[in-house]
């Protein structure tokens, strides 16, 4: 009797999925990197530091849960059910809550001229992500759940994280010397969401930008905008040849 029940308890142990076995030694990671992402995205300050901590997140994630001897992709998306009874794929926060909250803080601080030419520059950060990835841990062999949803969920988010992490190294490590345009403040609006307050500055046509645009900034700035001011626009060439802009504060 007593065998029989100590054999049931070690066919439920192995039931657990292996995501678990791997996850619970990156708890810690999956925590530093919630905490860093939440300080973040509501107070961006000290900002380099805090955006160059929560790149690494990813990569230092997989070289970790790498380490355990080079274990299957599984180990990354965490399965459990839904309320409906389905499969529900979440892969390791350190990878998909660092390309969130990267993806917002620098679309919320960071306007681009064009999406056309992020396409090259992520295209190649996404590959390098993916050598990293296959590099430091197995394709799927077996598994009772579904491989499909296993293979999008973890790549739709490391490709996510690659452009998101492109466009925000390439506008924070950015030292080039702007080109600097003049434009009349003709509008000013609030667009509030759920969980965050948007601020856009309305302004005539500048550069080679010929229709009236609006440019989001930061609370303060806005505060400080008045309506027919004349505002700077500077416009810079960006780390990887991705133009961006931004108004200056006086």
């Amino acid at each position: 009797m007593k065998e029989g029940k100590q054999n049931k308890q070690k066919e439920k142990e192995s039931k657990v999925t292996l995501s678990k076995l791997t996850f619970h030694k990156l708890d810690w990671l999956e925590y530093i990197t919630m905490g860093l992402g939440l300080w973040f995205l509501f107070y961006p300050k000290p900002y380099d530091i805090l955006f160059t901590a929560l790149l690494c997140m990813p990569i230092l994630g997989l070289f970790l849960n790498g380490m355990t001897g080079r274990p299957s992709i599984v180990s990354l998306v965490e399965i459990s059910k839904d309320d409906d009874g389905k499969d529900k794929y979440d892969v390791a926060d350190f990878i998909d809550f660092a390309a969130w909250i990267i993806l917002i803080r620098v679309l919320l601080d960071y306007e681009f001229e064009s999406f056309y030419s992020m396409i090259i520059p992520g295209a190649i950060a996404f590959i390098i992500m993916l050598i990293i990835l296959f590099a430091t841990h197995k394709l799927i062999d077996k598994t009772t759940k579904s491989k499909t949803w296993i293979y999008l969920s973890l790549i739709f988010n490391v490709l996510l994280y690659s452009y998101a992490g492109t466009y925000g190294v390439n506008c924070v490590y950015d030292n080039s010397e702007p080109t600097v345009y003049n434009a009349e403040v003709v509008d000013k609006r609030i667009s509030k969401g759920r969980r965050h307050t948007t601020y856009f500055v309305k302004v005539t046509p500048w550069g080679h930008h010929y229709d009236k645009e609006e440019i989001s900034v930061s609370s303060n700035h806005y505060d400080e905008i008045q309506i027919g001011q004349t505002v700077k626009i500077d416009l810079k060439k960006g780390l990887f040849n991705i133009p961006w802009y931004y108004i200056e504060r006086e």
